[in-house]
């Protein structure tokens, strides 16, 4: 084996590890003072050195790049979290705003039920529904129960007006029969004029209406007005407001008009009620009755 044969990496080696110097010295150089020896070397790198130069930033740009994508990555992660939890504290905020609104009505409603319709009562939560085949709420069942004080018949208000009356009870717990509800029967006048009637519920399965019977045709009603309870049979305080005439219909021939009432209360979204324990309405129809 030759010499050079024997230690032909080892010159390879050296000349990689030696050749960057002279080309370095030869770039370094004052340019008065480099050989022909010099801008030979000068004329070789130039173009190895514009391809490094270049490759290196080219490098450096994808590089930095990805650094940026990932910085914004980051970041928008970041304001996505933020953005969440500034969701979730409004959707408290509007909760806790409508709790608060809720409460304050019905305090207000309190105080005005006890001093207008001069009523005992007691304030029930709503821990029950049922429901019928189209998501209509048509039954709800209160915390409170005979060991309350309730008793079957008793009327069930909130501050937009009459709910039903307790149907059923237990110990401590009862259940309430709508307005809706066909089984209701609700002795009622219109407030503009007076003309009274019975409110019967329609037990629609899709919507919630009720319908005013025994209302003569000669009692001029129009749609939007608003009827209200009535104290006759005893049942139920004066003045509960019941809901609005959306339908009037006067047939050729009868006694009676056809009136379509819309509730004033929306029963899906019952949480607290009050059960009317006591009224003088009721009292004094049971003073008389005996």
């Amino acid at each position: 084996m030759s010499f050079l044969s024997r230690y032909k990496n080892g010159f390879i080696a050296i000349l990689a590890i030696v050749t960057p110097f002279f080309f370095l010295k030869a770039n370094l150089k004052d340019p008065d003072k480099a050989t022909a020896f010099d801008r030979v070397l000068i004329t070789i790198s130039t173009p190895v050195q514009w391809a490094a130069t270049a490759t290196a930033e080219f490098v450096t740009d994808i590089w930095g790049r990805y650094i940026f994508l990932v910085n914004t990555a980051d970041e928008n992660d970041r304001l996505r979290y933020e953005n969440q939890q500034l969701v979730a504290e409004n959707i408290l905020l509007l909760e806790t705003e409508q709790e608060v609104r809720r409460l304050r009505r019905m305090l207000t409603f309190r105080e005005t039920f006890a001093g207008q319709l001069r009523t005992s009562r007691v304030v029930a939560r709503v821990v029950g529904r049922g429901v019928s085949e189209q998501f209509r709420v048509d039954r709800i069942l209160l915390d409170l129960g005979e060991a309350q004080g309730l008793a079957k018949g008793m009327p069930v208000v909130t501050f937009d007006g009459l709910v039903g009356q307790v149907s059923r009870f237990e110990k401590n717990a009862a259940d309430v029969l709508l307005t809706v509800d066909r089984k209701s029967h609700v002795p009622v006048y219109v407030q503009r004029n007076g003309a009274q009637g019975i409110l019967r519920g329609t037990g629609e399965l899709d919507r919630y209406t009720c319908e005013v019977e025994y209302l003569l045709r000669s009692d001029e009603v129009r749609e939007g007005d608003q009827l209200f309870t009535s104290s006759t049979g005893g049942k139920f305080p004066e003045g509960l407001l019941v809901g609005t005439i959306v339908t009037v219909q006067r047939e050729n021939l009868g006694l009676f008009q056809k009136v379509v009432v819309e509730p004033s209360v929306n029963f899906s979204k019952l949480r607290e009620v009050f059960v009317v324990l006591d009224s003088p309405d009721i009292r004094r129809f049971e003073d008389e009755e005996e």
